[in-house]
């Protein structure tokens, strides 16, 4: 039985040295097909919001006050976190 073991191994090198990949400069090389798969082929398509009119969209910045709204906003700091409920209050 222990015969067999080097025997197999040894059929198994010759037959994937005998496999040679075929030669990359040679135009007429057979080659496997190319296969594309997309990684967004599974996700569901986003939903968009509805499209205004950009003129009423506009005036609404205008109204509230412009960029300038937006930028005083942005520059506020951030409310301080919410502090966690103690354990007595979850039993």
């Amino acid at each position: 039985m222990f015969r067999l073991v080097p025997a197999a191994a040894l059929a198994l090198a010759a037959s994937s040295a005998a496999a040679t990949p075929p030669d990359p400069a040679d135009p007429q090389a057979s080659v496997r097909p190319l296969v594309h798969r997309s990684t967004l082929a599974g996700r569901a398509a986003p939903d968009h919001p509805e499209l205004a009119d950009w003129r009423a969209v506009n005036e609404r910045v205008r109204a509230v006050g412009g960029w300038k709204a937006y930028l005083k906003q942005a520059q506020m700091p951030d409310p301080p976190p919410a502090s966690p409920a103690s354990p007595e209050a979850t039993r």
